[in-house]
């Protein structure tokens, strides 16, 4: 079993990596009563730099790491355990692992998938991809513009269903909020209504599984805050907290670490989850 996060500590992302020693050095800095202009003349540096490395917006460099610890008189556990974090931001995945088949934002999100110690997603219009049936993927996959090849379809749907994996670790939890216009608007998928009964099955499955919890928001809610949105917050247990998003757009969408667009999606999580009917419910409208 994990342990405050120690457990994936070796594969967490290196922009994660960065929040974490960014957000640490800033309490740091502050319990010395330092202000970052202050900070700055610890590596000869701009304020700018310091607040970039504070965001996790740039890594700071070892001898920089060593530097500030010095100059905020760090305790060697915290020196310890930042200064492994940093170094495993250097190394390299291997050639073979799922990332590789990703380009851009998805290869950021496979690696936020794979790391997480909790998943939360909210989908409007459609299914959610660790959630979804082979026959729904291709039928998506179809729907794309420019068109897919068959072939192209095929190594899409094999990589979809190897993301899919993580549901089996039980040290990781997963949520998923979907309105009720994802499902309806399997209803005719291919002619007929085997996609739609076949994909309402899995989901109301998946809420059998210790560490997954489904919620289907249903029509009768009327409108909800942030009802069109599709996202992911990726929640890590680490010392500082951090989360982070992904939100979807027409390609890949974009991901974000910064507090205050994270809070406003931990805002609107927290009002859709709200409007969503308990999972139980969810089964019985999922069943029908």
């Amino acid at each position: 079993m994990r342990t405050g996060g120690e457990m994936i500590t070796a594969a967490i992302p290196k922009r994660v990596a960065n929040v974490i020693i960014g957000r640490k050095l800033a309490e740091l800095r502050v319990a010395c009563r330092m202000s970052q202009a202050e900070a700055g003349k610890i590596l000869d540096c701009t304020q700018n730099k310091i607040g970039n490395i504070e965001r996790g917006d740039s890594g700071v460099t070892l001898p920089d790491l060593k530097a500030l610890f010095e100059g905020y008189g760090a305790d060697e556990p915290t020196r310890e355990r930042l200064l492994r974090l940093a170094r495993s931001r250097e190394k390299r995945a291997s050639r073979t692992a799922l990332r590789a088949s990703f380009e851009g934002t998805m290869r950021e999100v496979v690696d936020l998938e794979t790391s997480a110690h909790r998943l939360w997603q909210h989908n409007s219009m459609t299914i959610p991809g660790l959630l979804q049936t082979e026959p729904y993927m291709h039928s998506l996959f179809r729907a794309a513009r420019p068109s897919m090849s068959a072939d192209q379809i095929e190594v899409a749907i094999a990589l979809r269903l190897r993301r899919q994996a993580i549901l089996d670790n039980l040290d990781q939890r997963f949520w998923f909020v979907i309105d009720q216009a994802a499902l309806e608007r399997m209803a005719n998928m291919n002619g007929s209504s085997t996609i739609q009964r076949d994909q309402r099955k899995v989901l109301a499955e998946a809420i059998d599984r210790p560490n997954v919890e489904v919620q289907v928001v249903p029509w009768s809610v009327g409108y909800y805050f942030g009802q069109a949105f599709t996202y992911t917050i990726f929640g890590y247990d680490s010392d500082p907290r951090v989360e982070l998003v992904h939100m979807e757009g027409l390609k890949d969408g974009y991901v974000t670490s910064n507090q205050e667009e994270v809070t406003d999606y931990l805002t609107v999580w927290e009002h859709q989850r709200a409007a969503a009917l308990g999972p139980e419910q969810s089964r019985d409208v999922l069943r029908v």
